[in-house]
């Protein structure tokens, strides 16, 4: 490898013993210093990075990948999600008419106690079948402004039966944006 020359002739390699010799340190521009003055910077082009600033346009695509990436993890869970609320309502709803089931039973079980009673079969006989002891009379108060049918006073009173109605679990307030998002009806 030869020794490169520079502007003013001389090796670079002569440039710097002959500088070491003489005390007298180079400049940046090859030239020794003068006393009191310091060098100037060099304004050669180096492989530096160039500044953030020079790509600001970058800084404005990210929110757009940002949502192009959110956009793609919805498409992709959507699915996912649907089939998990529906089956999180569907669990719900059924716990709700287990309970309720399990709430009617326990009723109809005291229920059945009370009426194994004689008390009780005479409440149930009394109330539900109207029904009467021998020697008390029964008195029907009836409103003065409708008419009475003719076989109200010989008629039975019907029995009560208990509901078969089921109450379902109350929506709560995200329940009917998740529904409508969701497609449960």
């Amino acid at each position: 490898m030869t020794p490169r020359n520079t502007q003013q002739g001389a090796t670079a390699s002569a440039r710097r013993t002959s500088s070491k010799r003489s005390g007298i340190a180079p400049s940046s521009a090859g030239r020794p210093a003068r006393s009191g003055v310091p060098a100037k910077p060099s304004t050669k082009k180096t492989n530096t990075p160039q500044r953030a600033g020079s790509h600001w346009w970058r800084w404005l695509l990210l929110p757009v990948f940002v949502a192009v990436a959110f956009a793609v993890c919805v498409y992709a869970y959507y699915p996912v999600a649907k089939v998990q609320y529906n089956e999180a309502r569907a669990k719900a709803q059924l716990q709700s008419e287990y309970n309720a089931l399990q709430a009617r039973n326990a009723r109809l079980r005291t229920e059945v106690a009370r009426l194994k009673t004689p008390e009780g079969v005479e409440d149930y006989a009394r109330l539900q079948l109207g029904m009467v002891k021998q020697g008390e009379n029964v008195v029907i108060v009836v409103d003065g402004s409708k008419p009475v049918p003719a076989l109200a006073s010989t008629a039975a009173v019907a029995p009560q039966l208990d509901s078969d109605e089921v109450t379902v679990a109350p929506a709560g307030g995200w329940t009917a944006f998740l529904d409508s998002v969701f497609g449960r009806q």
